[in-house]
């Protein structure tokens, strides 16, 4: 009779239950590298994760480590989840998580604010996603935010903008989700500050040009031991212990300049494309005009060479045939008109008549 009840119970526990995770009632799912809070009434009541290799520190757990903070993120290592999963096999097959009776429990859902990039499939371009939206999740493996920071001053006085990309791990769901502050607004004004001080120490030519990343990253990575506005002798100290949060990569992607500078920059390079285009197309039409007159020369050259051989076999009537070659020439220039005052030829006929030398034989 008992396996008469499983055989029928089972495909519609496959249907029901699925579909009521769907809204967390009863049963909720959860992504891989993400936990969720469960409520119980308006108090917190504990987490459940999915987090291939990592359990929660939980205090109701055969698990709990005492020398670990309540609900850390703890490495257990590859094919050992089995030991820190207490679910019926059924669960585990369905992939779903137990919530609790509705009118008792519930998975905590909140505001959160942040940036993403993503590639624009158009343009192939990076760009950044501005988000606000209810959740109901919190991401405990890595996960790469932005963060802009606007009209940071260089050292020159020059309005910038820039994004940064942080990853972020969360070791501790509870510190950052109920230590009383939004843990996002926290690591961002943190980075802000870093960003601007390390923008006003250093020319905008500097920051534009390749630097060392560890430069810019190592201090940001330093926030997770120490804040600034940490006490000391009044621990905890740093983003890790107070807000739950480890910064594991901080890289500055863009730095470009803002307002009218950026505008008046994008003036300027215009210009200067405009004015290396001119000059190279000046260069180019000075090579082409120096080679037509070199070409000219060389013609010319050869011209007058010929000219002094005539001159020289021929003397004064040579002279005078080099002239009318000459007049020649001049009258093809465009607008220029000849006109003979006598005949030019009578002068050349002394040199297409022969000599006659030797007894009256040519010469």
């Amino acid at each position: 009779m008992f396996r008469l009840v499983q055989i029928i119970l089972y495909p519609v526990a496959m249907i029901l239950l699925p579909w009521l995770a769907q809204e967390s009632i009863l049963f909720t799912s959860v992504r891989e590298g993400t936990a969720k809070a469960i409520m119980r009434g308006h108090s917190f009541d504990r987490f459940i994760i999915s987090f291939t290799g990592y359990h929660l520190n939980d205090p109701s757990k055969k698990w709990y480590d005492p020398a670990l903070a309540d609900w850390s993120v703890v490495w257990h290592g590859k094919g050992k989840d089995g030991d820190y999963d207490d679910r019926s096999w059924l669960l585990k097959h369905l992939g779903l998580y137990w919530v609790g009776w509705p009118w008792a429990n519930s998975v905590y859902v909140y505001e959160f604010e942040w940036n993403e990039t993503y590639t624009d499939l158009t343009t192939g371009k990076e760009k950044v996603l501005p988000r606000a939206e209810a959740t109901d999740f919190i991401y405990v493996a890595d996960f790469t935010y932005a963060i802009m920071t606007e009209e940071s001053e260089t050292k020159d006085r020059l309005p910038t903008d820039e994004r940064t990309h942080i990853t972020i791990a969360i070791r501790n769901p509870y510190r950052a989700l109920f230590s009383g502050e939004d843990w996002m607004r926290r690591v961002t004004a943190a980075v802000n500050r870093h960003v601007r001080t390390f923008v006003g120490e250093k020319p905008f030519q500097i920051l534009i040009s390749t630097m060392d990343p560890k430069a810019f990253s190592g201090p940001i990575i330093d926030l997770n031991g120490v804040l600034p506005d940490d006490i000391i002798g009044k621990p905890p100290y740093g983003l890790r212990d107070r807000y739950g949060v480890e910064i594991r990569t901080a890289d500055l992607q863009t730095i470009e300049l803002s307002g009218d500078a950026k505008k008046q920059a994008q003036e300027a390079t215009t210009q200067e494309y405009v004015a290396k285009q001119a000059a190279k197309a000046v260069v180019l039409k000075g090579t082409a005009e120096a080679k037509i007159i070199k070409l000219k020369g060389d013609k010319e050259a050869e011209a007058l060479e010929a000219r002094l051989k005539v001159i020289d076999a021929h003397g004064e009537t040579g002279i005078k045939l080099a002239g009318y070659d000459a007049i020649q020439e001049a009258s093809k220039n465009p607008g220029t008109q000849t006109i003979w005052a006598n005949d030019p030829l009578g002068a050349v006929v002394g040199i297409l008549k022969p000599n006659k030398t030797n007894g009256g034989k040519t010469s």
